[in-house]
Order: C-alpha cells, then structure tokens, then sequence
C-alpha cells in the first residue's frame, strides 16, 4: 500500500504567497566612468548638415569647453614651422560667427584623393616591377592618381572651416573696445583634412584686406586676400558670401570698402 498523499486545507493554499525572482544589475561601479565619454574634452566638430556622419575635423578650438576664459590660442605664422602662443588676455568667442556650408566635404575630398594616391603609387610599382605590362601603363597610373591630389590640395589650399572673434578679457565687452582691437581666428584645414590650424586676422586699421581678383580656374578659390607691405607676402581666404548673418555682413562690409566696392553693406 502506498502512503496516502498529505492534502493541505483550502486556507493555506490561499495565504501562500508567490514571490517574483529578482534580477539584480551589476552595481555602478568608479570603473564605469572610464565608458562615459566627457563631452568637454572633445575637439571634433560636425556641421548642421548631418547627410555625411563619416568624418570629424579635429580642431584647437572648443568653444563648449568649461575653461574656455583660460585655454590658450595658438595661431600658425607664414614662414614659420612652430605655432605661436597669443597672449593670455586673449579669449575666443563663445560661438563661431562663421562656419562653412561644405567643410566635411572638402576634408573627405582631400582624404579620398591621398587615399587613391597612395594606392596608385603602390599599383605603379607593381606594375612597373612586372614583366607584363609595359612601363606606361604605370605612369599612366601615377599620373591619374597623383595629379587629382595636385588639383584638390592647390585649390582648396585657403578654404576656412570657422571664424571666431578674439575678446580682450582686460577691457569691458563693448563695441568701442571690439572695434579699437577687433581680431579674428580664421580656421583652415591642413594637407590631410583631418584638422584644422589658426591664423590670426587683424581687422582693425587692415587696409590690405581687400576682396580677392575675379577667379580663375588656374588659381586657388579665395574671396578676401592680405597683402603683407613689410615682406610682400600675400595670404588668400576663401570664405562664403550671404552666410553668417548681420555679423560677417559687417565684415564684408568692410572688406568691400578697402576694395573701393559699395554694396551697402559697409556701417561707416
């Protein structure tokens, strides 16, 4: 005979209680902040087009960044190899007062070209090296690939990505100061296009600023050139019209005034 099985009451069965399992989550620990990337730290910078999410530009400026009243300013002189170190009352404004419509365009154009560049000039010596193929062939390749690189790098050689505005820190922020010593850091991208380097733009008293020729297809794109009276050097910008709003009106407004060219837009 089998024991009989043990039945308990109706009561019980109604006071037991089902207990739902707990999945506990591995705790927060000081290690996990390594994962979380500071967005203050960061010097890439995208465009508002967001068509291309492939490229960053990597640059010196950061205007979100949290000691942006004691970051130094470095600005890259023609005939010199070392940046130079604007001085410390310097300071950059909060926001860029211009920032090119196509710069990660131009900065994958010139990665693109140094890329098949250097393809190219390892397949011209594969075929070169080959019994195959006639040496020709090789120079043909080398010249398709390397003269788009020539092209790309001498017309885009002048184009800015941003304009800042430098803001004395010693002096009370109001027009009389900007106009007395207004001066702007104009970005431009490097031979790779991955970054971006500074050059110093005095504004103020600037008369060899002045529009750039009409263009033509031999020569780099540039709208503002600068004169240097001292050594004769000349620097090419090439910034686009119509963008920027009231602030680089001003600037060009002063820009075609040099030039002797009135398109009312000059404030004096």
């Amino acid at each position: 005979m089998f024991p009989k099985p043990l039945l308990l009451p109706s009561s019980a069965l109604f006071r037991a209680k089902i207990v739902p399992t707990t999945i506990y989550k591995q705790p927060f620990t000081t290690s996990s902040l390594r994962l979380i990337q500071n967005p203050f730290n960061a010097k890439s910078f995208k465009s508002n087009d967001s068509n291309v999410d492939t490229d960053e530009l990597v640059s010196e400026n950061n205007p979100w960044s949290p000691t942006l009243e004691d970051d130094p300013i470095y600005v890259q002189e023609r005939h010199k190899i070392s940046k130079t170190k604007l001085p410390e009352y310097y300071r950059l404004s909060y926001n860029p007062i211009y920032e090119a419509p196509a710069s990660k365009y131009v900065s994958i154009l010139k990665r693109l070209t140094l890329s098949f560049g250097v393809v190219g000039l390892y397949g011209s010596k594969l075929i070169y090296e080959s019994a195959q193929f006639d040496d020709s062939f090789a120079y043909t390749l080398l010249a398709g690939t390397v003269i788009p690189i020539i092209l790309v790098q001498w017309k885009t050689k002048d184009y800015v990505t941003r304009i800042f505005r430098l803001y004395n820190k010693e002096v009370p922020q109001t027009l009389d100061n900007l106009v007395k010593d207004e001066n702007l850091i104009v970005e431009k991208l490097n031979f790779t296009g991955g970054k971006t380097y500074n050059e110093l733009l005095k504004i103020t008293g600037n008369t060899s600023l002045i529009l750039s020729p009409e263009p033509r297809f031999w020569k780099p794109y540039a709208t503002w050139e600068e004169k240097n009276n001292e050594d004769g050097s000349k620097r090419e910008f090439y910034i686009v019209d119509d963008i920027g709003g009231i602030k680089m009106d001003r600037l060009w407004g002063i820009v075609e005034k040099n030039s002797g060219v009135n398109n009312g837009r000059s404030f004096f």
